[in-house]
C-alpha cells in the first residue's frame, strides 16, 4: 500500500507524511511549502533569513514536490487588488492547489490520498476514480460547531468554502482528527463516528530548556494568535480583575496581534507585556520561565503549544474547548480545565495567586505530561490508522 500526502501549505503534513515513510507505505509528499532531509541543503531560492524555518524530515527528495506557486501567490495579498478578504483569497489558493492535485492522481496512480481540510474535494473525486482511498485530515473542529462557539458575518463565499468541506467529509473513507473534542464535533453534525479517528497532535519538545527565572511575582504566558477565537479578550479581563487583589501579577503574551480591538485591550492593561512572535527556542524559555501557561480558546481542534509549554515544565490552565485538554485529564495534576468564559478563568488564577504552591506542586507532572505527546507518537498512531484502513 502506497500513499500520497497532500498539502497546499504545510500545518502537520509532514509529521503524517514522514509516518507513512518511516513504515515504507509513502508514494509522494507534495507540499507547498518545502521541507529539506538531513543533510540537505535548503532551497537555493530561499532568502537565507528563512533558512532556519525549513523543517526537516526524513524524506527523500524524490519522494517530494513542493509547488510554491501557491503559498508564494498567497505571499502576495493579491486579494487587495480583486476585492476579497484574506480569508477568502487564502481558501481560493487552496481549492486551486486542490485542482492541481486532481488532474495528476490518476497518472501517478497511489492507493491511499491524505489530503487536508479544504483543498481535498476535487482531489477525492479524482482518486475516487481510480479505486483509492480517501483519507481527510481535518485540524479543525467541523464547521457548524465552529459558527455555534465563534459566530461570524455570514457571506457567499463562505457558503462556498462550507460546501468544498461537506464534499470533502462525504468523499472520505477516513476523517482524522486532532482530538476527542474535534471529532465529537464531527459527529453531531451527523457524520457517522466510525468514519472519525481522533489522533492528539504531537508537540516539538525544547532540548534543555530550565527555568531561569526566581520565583518572586506570579507570571502568567499565553502563546497564539491573539483573536477572538483564542479569547485572548477574555484572558485580559479575567487578567484586569485579578490584578485588582493582586497587584504583583503579570501576563506575557506572545504572538501576532490579529485584531485591532484587543490590541487595543492589551495596550491599555496594566502588567501586561506583548512579545510578538518568538522563534521556538526563544518561546520556550519564556514557557519555562513562567508559572502557568493558559490557552482560553473559544474553541481549539488541539492546541500544540500547550503540550509545548507542559514539557518546558509549565503547568497549563486550558478551556474544555481546547482539545490538549486530554492531556490533562491523563495527568491531572499537571494543569486545570475550566469552561470557556471569562469568570471561570478569573476563578481559577485567583486560587492560584492565592496558594502558589499549586504551581510548584503542578511543575513535575507538567513535565512527565509534556514529555509523552511528542510527534514520534502521533506518527506512530497515524501510521497504524492509515495501514488499517486498507
Amino acid at each position: 500500500m502506497k500513499a500520497l500526502v497532500t498539502h497546499p501549505g504545510l500545518q502537520h503534513s509532514h509529521q503524517m507524511a514522514q509516518a507513512l515513510y518511516e513504515h515504507d507505505m509513502l508514494k509522494q509528499y507534495w507540499s507547498g511549502v518545502p521541507v529539506r532531509a538531513p543533510g540537505e541543503a535548503p532551497p537555493w531560492w530561499l532568502p537565507p533569513g528563512y533558512h532556519a524555518k525549513v523543517r526537516e524530515v526524513a524524506i527523500p527528495k524524490a519522494l517530494r514536490r513542493h509547488p510554491v506557486f501557491f503559498p508564494g501567490v498567497l505571499k502576495l495579498g493579491l486579494n487587495r487588488y480583486v476585492g476579497r478578504s484574506g480569508s477568502a483569497y487564502a481558501h481560493r489558493i487552496f481549492h486551486l492547489f486542490d485542482q492541481w492535485v486532481a488532474t495528476q492522481v490518476e497518472a501517478l496512480g497511489p492507493d491511499v490520498v491524505v489530503a487536508y481540510e479544504n483543498s481535498a474535494s476535487r482531489t477525492f473525486a479524482a482518486a475516487k476514480r481510480i479505486g483509492a482511498r480517501c483519507v481527510l485530515e481535518a485540524p479543525s473542529v467541523h464547521h457548524r460547531a465552529a459558527e455555534a462557539m465563534l459566530p461570524t458575518i455570514d457571506t457567499s463565499y463562505l457558503a462556498q468554502i462550507n460546501a468544498h468541506k461537506d464534499r470533502e467529509v462525504e468523499l472520505a473513507d477516513l476523517i482524522i482528527t486532532c482530538s476527542a473534542f474535534a471529532a465529537q464535533s464531527y459527529i453531531d453534525a451527523g457524520v457517522p463516528a466510525s468514519k472519525i479517528k481522533p489522533i492528539l497532535l504531537g508537540a516539538s519538545l525544547p532540548d534543555s530548556v530550565v527555568r531561569r527565572r526566581p520565583e518572586s511575582h506570579l507570571r502568567f504566558v499565553f502563546a497564539g494568535g491573539v483573536t477572538r477565537r483564542k479569547a485572548v479578550d477574555l484572558l485580559l479581563e479575567a487578567f484586569a480583575k485579578l490584578r485588582e487583589v493582586h497587584h504583583d501579577v503579570e501576563l506575557v503574551i506572545v504572538g501576532g496581534i490579529d485584531d485591532a480591538l484587543i490590541g487595543a485591550q492589551i495596550a491599555a492593561s496594566a502588567g501586561v507585556t506583548c512579545l510578538g512572535s518568538l522563534p521556538q527556542g526563544e518561546l520556550f524559555q519564556v514557557f519555562a520561565d513562567a508559572d502557568c501557561f493558559i490557552l482560553p480558546s473559544r474553541f481549539d481542534s488541539f492546541g500544540m503549544v500547550v503540550a509545548e509549554a507542559l514539557a518546558c515544565g509549565t503547568p497549563a490552565l486550558v478551556t474544555d474547548h481546547v482539545g490538549a485538554k486530554e492531556i490533562i485529564e491523563e495527568f491531572p495534576r499537571a494543569g486545570w480545565i475550566v469552561p470557556v468564559g471569562m469568570q471561570a478563568l478569573h476563578a481559577q488564577m485567583l486560587e492560584m495567586a492565592n496558594n502558589r504552591g499549586l504551581l510548584r506542586d503542578a511543575r513535575m507532572h507538567a513535565g512527565m505530561a509534556g514529555r509523552k505527546f511528542t510527534w514520534a507518537r502521533y506518527r506512530h498512531a497515524a501510521a497504524e490508522t492509515v495501514a488499517a484502513l486498507c
